[in-house]
């Protein structure tokens, strides 16, 4: 595969919202000036300017429904996927049904490589056994075509709430909460935990219109939200103003300590400051610890972990998920050593369009990671398989800006039909299931549709720069406000900077991850610099200028903060 080659560009800015008077800070304007609003009342952020709950499609009769059960006291089953996304819906509705006097309802989580995704047959007997009168599905669902039709002819109620694309035809289900299968509901970016929060929404005005809160306080849903911005960052979703505006209320709580206990233990162990967290500390550190236990254990851990409700239960739960995510760390280093190997192997390896590699004993759950490593590493939407214990071989892919990687799935299944035995997924993430022996025939029709579809240039990966920050700027007031301007994500990049500079020190740490002190022209105190996980050719590299795109961030250490720039590319000197 050819070298990726990689063009730093400079953002365009929207001109009139640079001109426009304001009191943010000229970096800060020249920021948003370049991200996806129309003017700045886009970045404040208010709850009471949220989504209307009545233009997501089917939310009101779903609540109806919701609140009938309630009423009756009804068995009410949430019924989650095994992650992130999934766990904090999980516990979001757990915590709201509480909260509306429905403290019994039970939670069931699939098992990775039992029951594989969503609600199988095999879910489905597990649920009809425990006989509950409403199933609630939340972040799955929606491609659950077979369980659900079973639980229909038990008699089972169910209300399906997920976010991710629906297949031709909806499987069959009491309710459907789903924006992205009804062309015209709003909410399409939610996250599955942004769907549950707002299902929880509208059971709250069914049951005040019905008069149950006439002789008791009316519930606060905003207790949810350290959740809602858990969920949505973990899951990537894109980050347009509503999410960012649940994100940032979610954060805010966050910082303020208004967040459950086993959150605050996660926090702690990760070793980030829960009174200045942000949407990157949620997806660097406390994502990845919650996501552990549904990739190589039970999910329920994580559930638990959200609702501890003593300080001894959450530290012991927590620690747990600690555990989970070393050894994963240590199974991943393990399988993207043996990944990498591979690609100078495949056939056409200088000229491929897309990546798919296989070995038998590649762990299940850790196969998403993976793909996302090798997607990193060829700049090439990437699906890496493990075997499962049925003997199918089951992939996740990732894929890279201008690649619908669930849209080239569907394209792979028209056209070859049986080739793919389940799929389903987003533009930049997807899963499916293949048979054993039709590992090449996959391959073969991946590539093919990818070239069909796909132009070479979207393989010449471009970073956008925000522009240079004068030396007078590069000040920890600075670092801080445009840590607390986000949050930052998916389509609202985090502000990345670029200069030229004198390097006066480097050293390499742990063998992997490069320091350098760098002299900026016209400052006189010299700033730290760090490349994380940088490859061997620039540890190697005797640097004595340098150009560098950077984040301008914080470093802290031993109470002490300085300015620190995240390195995210290095061009040249």
């Amino acid at each position: 595969m050819s070298q990726t080659r990689i063009e730093l560009q400079q953002r365009p800015c929207n001109p009139d919202l640079l001109a426009t008077k304001t009191d943010l800070h000229p970096v800060l304007q020249r920021v948003f000036s370049a991200r996806d609003i129309e003017s700045f009342d886009e970045i404040e952020y208010s709850l009471q300017a949220m989504l209307d709950p009545a233009r997501i499609t089917h939310l009101q009769q779903a609540a109806e429904l919701l609140a009938g059960h309630v009423d009756r006291q009804s068995r009410i089953l949430i019924f989650g996927d095994y992650d992130a996304d999934g766990a904090t819906s999980t516990a979001l509705c757990l915590r709201a049904l509480a909260m509306f006097g429905h403290p019994q309802t039970e939670f069931l989580l699939p098992d990775r490589v039992r029951d594989g995704y969503g609600v199988s047959a095999t879910v489905a007997q597990r649920i009809i056994e425990q006989q509950p009168d409403l199933v609630i599905t939340v972040d799955t669902g929606i491609a659950s075509f077979d369980g659900l039709v079973m639980l229909a002819q038990a008699g089972i109620d169910v209300i399906v709430t997920d976010h991710h694309l629906a297949a031709d035809h909806l499987p069959e289900a009491t309710v459907i909460v789903n924006p992205n299968a009804f062309v015209d509901s709003a909410g399409k970016n939610l996250a599955g935990v942004g769907v549950a929060f707002y299902l929880m929404l509208a059971l709250r005005s069914v049951l005040r219109d019905q008069g149950a809160f006439e002789n008791k306080p009316i519930p606060n849903l905003a207790e949810l939200l350290d959740l809602v911005a858990i969920g949505s960052v973990a899951d990537l979703v894109p980050l347009d103003f509503n999410n960012r505006l649940l994100i940032h209320e979610g954060l805010k709580r966050v910082r303020a300590g208004a967040c459950s206990l086993g959150i605050h233990k996660l926090i702690e162990l990760s070793g980030r400051s829960r009174p200045t967290l942000s949407s990157q500390d949620i997806a660097f550190a406390i994502a990845p610890r919650l996501n552990a236990a549904g990739r190589l254990d039970d999910m329920s851990i994580g559930v638990q972990t959200l609702l501890a409700d003593s300080d001894p239960q959450a530290t012991q739960l927590a620690n747990e998920l600690e555990t989970m995510n070393r050894y994963r760390r240590e199974i991943q280093a393990e399988m993207t050593g043996q990944a990498t190997a591979m690609l100078p192997q495949l056939e056409d390896f200088g000229s491929r369009f897309s990546v798919v590699l296989h070995q038998s004993d590649w762990h299940e759950g850790v196969v998403g990671i993976l793909a996302s490593k090798i997607k990193d590493l060829s700049y090439r939407p990437s699906i890496c398989f493990a075997t499962s214990a049925q003997g199918e071989l089951k992939g996740s892919g990732r894929s890279i800006s201008g690649i619908h990687l669930r849209d080239m799935l569907d394209l792979v299944d028209k056209q070859n039909p049986g080739l793919i035995l389940r799929f389903g997924g987003h533009a930049m993430a997807a899963g499916l299931s293949i048979s054993h022996n039709n590992l090449a025939a996959f391959e073969q029709a991946f590539e093919a549709v990818m070239r069909q579809q796909v132009d070479a240039d979207c393989f010449n990966s471009v970073l956008y720069s925000d522009g240079t920050i004068e030396p007078a700027q590069m000040t920890l007031d600075l670092a801080k406000q445009l840590r607390d301007a986000g949050p930052w994500g998916q389509r609202f990049p985090a502000p990345v900077f670029d200069g030229r500079f004198n390097v006066q020190h480097q050293r390499v740490l742990t063998e992997k991850h490069l320091k350098l002190v760098l002299k900026v022209p016209g400052l006189a105190q010299a700033i730290d610099a760090i490349l994380f996980f940088a490859d061997d050719e620039i540890l190697k590299t005797n640097y004595q200028h340098i150009h560098i795109a950077y984040e301008l961030s914080l470093n802290e250490f031993r109470g002490q903060q300085s300015v620190q720039l995240l390195v995210k590319q290095i061009f040249s000197g």
